[in-house]
């Protein structure tokens, strides 16, 4: 296997396994789906019956398939694990101009490697924990 292919293949496994651990330590259990039809992690706190459907992502993104579906999307940011509801993105107005992109409307993605300040301050409050990067 081309080297690139294996680190990109190895990060996502780390980052699998960091975002279930941090999951994990906020009274989650993590299962993994045998089919994931855009479903990565299936995480269920039994104490209160929380369950997040999550998708990961090496960056924020959002992508038309996700909609209506109770997906929340993990991504790691300066440092930062983050896991916020797909929908909800689609209502922040710095996401306004994103769904007027040839990307969003010829792919149904966007993508957002350098989001704003302002994006960054929208998910501060889904902040799970520290995402370490394989160097």
């Amino acid at each position: 296997m081309e080297a690139r292919k294996l680190k990109s293949y190895a990060q996502e496994v780390i980052w699998r396994n960091q975002l279930s651990s941090l999951l994990i330590s906020k009274g989650y259990n993590v299962f993994l789906p045998v089919f994931d039809n855009g479903i990565d992690l299936i995480a269920h706190r039994e104490s209160d019956g929380d369950l997040k459907l999550i998708q990961q992502k090496g960056r924020w993104s959002i992508l038309k398939k996700y909609r209506d579906r109770d997906i929340w999307i993990a991504f790691p940011h300066a440092g930062s694990w983050y896991l916020i509801p797909h929908d909800e993105m689609l209502t922040w107005p710095e996401v306004a101009g994103f769904l007027l992109t040839q990307s969003w409307i010829d792919k149904g993605t966007y993508h957002n490697a350098r989001p704003s300040k302002a994006m960054v301050a929208q998910f501060e409050r889904f902040y799970v924990g520290p995402a370490a990067v394989l160097s």
